[in-house]
């Protein structure tokens, strides 16, 4: 059988982009159709992190119990609509069944092994040339009390099997505020990560696009795909008006459900993002692990990111962001709260296991998904690409995707 020579990759997000880029890059001519435009959906306003420690999967043990417990709450990180619960609860059940110790720590490792080729493909992208800026001064996880680090800590033990250093020491607020004089009273204990890289999603995007665009791969904004086509000798995609072929066809729709239909419990999970001024510099990337709210430095402003709300009833709106806002201005000096800009909100692809999907549709040859990729994928979207795309050439399954297989939610 002849390696495929086009491809058309649905959904120029980082998934799109990073599988467009490694076909191309492998000689396949690339076509990319995205419904809006590029970064249109959770991979533009997240918090920018490149971070192959942060990689759990999200069904972590006691999670949807401490959720439940804290969701009526204004200031818990995580919403449910009650008129959005029985839609929702098939896949809540399944999570909650997911969530046990030993299939944390199997999704972490499975997830750790991908995210091990994630600093050496942004090395790769910046010899090719894409132009985008990078920070490589590490992560604050910090808290007020101590057992909140020291059980963050706990749950990185997984990443040493994959032979990421994780640091066991526990600073005290002196150290912090040595390291980040942002930082409030409020924070009293905190660990450094190294193996994190912070960038600028949005302008990430734009100079990914930009390149693959200058390599002959033709991205096609406002071009919606209505589903999949059904399968036979090529295989192709429904348009609003025709259908396009190619010997093969990506999905990377993120949390849009529209082109696979009901064949996989994938929900949106949506975030909410938004950037403000500060007085004192903050100088790296930080986690308030008390809220669960990403602190990013991006073009001289901070961007706050957090929120795991499930259901349609989710919306990005003031009384959503304020809470957000609170939790994390206890914890930050110097910053002008009043000055929001950028406000922004996105769904996340979310599987019951916390596991992406990379493989093959199933009874369609020529389609392969790549999904489900959660918050993770600035990234595991570049090392999930670039091993589907030695799986559609070489034919042969590559170990690391095993775990993420299409076939596991029969």
């Amino acid at each position: 059988m002849n390696p495929p020579r086009t491809a058309l990759v649905v959904g120029a997000g980082i998934a799109g982009l990073s599988t467009a880029y490694h076909l191309a890059r492998r000689g396949v001519e690339v076509t990319v159709l995205e419904a809006e435009h590029v970064g249109a959906g959770a991979s533009h306003g997240n918090a920018g992190w490149v971070d192959p420690v942060q990689t759990g999967p999200l069904p972590e043990p006691g999670l949807l119990r401490d959720g439940l417990r804290h969701m009526r709450s204004a200031e818990s990180a995580t919403h449910i609509a009650l008129r959005d619960y029985p839609r929702l609860m098939p896949w809540l059940v399944s999570f909650a069944r997911h969530a046990t110790a030993d299939r944390y720590r199997d999704g972490t490792l499975a997830l750790a092994e991908l995210g091990t080729r994630c600093f050496p493909l942004l090395d790769q992208l910046a010899a090719d040339g894409v132009e985008f800026a990078r920070d490589d001064s590490g992560l604050l996880a910090v808290a007020r009390d101590v057992r909140a680090v020291e059980t963050f800590i706990r749950a990185r033990e997984p990443f040493r099997t994959a032979g990421f250093a994780i640091s066991r020491t526990v600073l005290d607020a002196d150290a912090l505020r040595a390291r980040e004089p942002a930082l409030s009273e409020q924070v009293r204990y905190g660990v450094e990560l190294r193996d994190h890289v912070q960038i600028d999603p949005g302008a990430f995007l734009a100079a990914l696009a930009a390149h693959l665009r200058s390599q002959g791969v033709r991205i096609e904004e406002g071009n919606a795909v209505a589903g999949v086509a059904e399968p036979g000798p090529r295989a192709g995609v429904a348009m609003r008006d025709d259908r396009r072929y190619a010997d093969v066809v990506v999905v990377a729709t993120g949390a849009s459900t529209a082109l696979i239909g009901k064949r996989f419990p994938l929900v949106g999970g949506r975030g909410y993002s938004f950037d403000v001024p500060f007085a004192t510099a903050v100088r790296r990337s930080i986690l308030l692990l008390d809220a669960h709210i990403a602190l990013s430095p991006i073009g001289g402003r901070l961007r706050i990111a957090a929120g795991m709300d499930f259901g349609p009833s989710a919306r990005l709106s003031a009384e959503r962001l304020a809470p957000i806002a609170r939790n994390a201005a206890v914890m930050l000096d110097g910053i002008d709260w009043t000055d929001r800009q950028h406000l922004w909100s996105g769904r996340r692809p979310l599987t019951p296991d916390g596991l992406p999907i990379v493989d093959r549709l199933p009874g369609h040859p020529g389609t392969y998904l790549l999904t489900g990729l959660s918050m993770l994928g600035m990234t595991l979207a570049a090392p999930a690409a670039e091993a589907l795309t030695g799986y559609i050439l070489d034919g042969i399954r590559p170990p690391v995707l095993t775990p993420f297989r299409a076939d596991r939610f029969r």
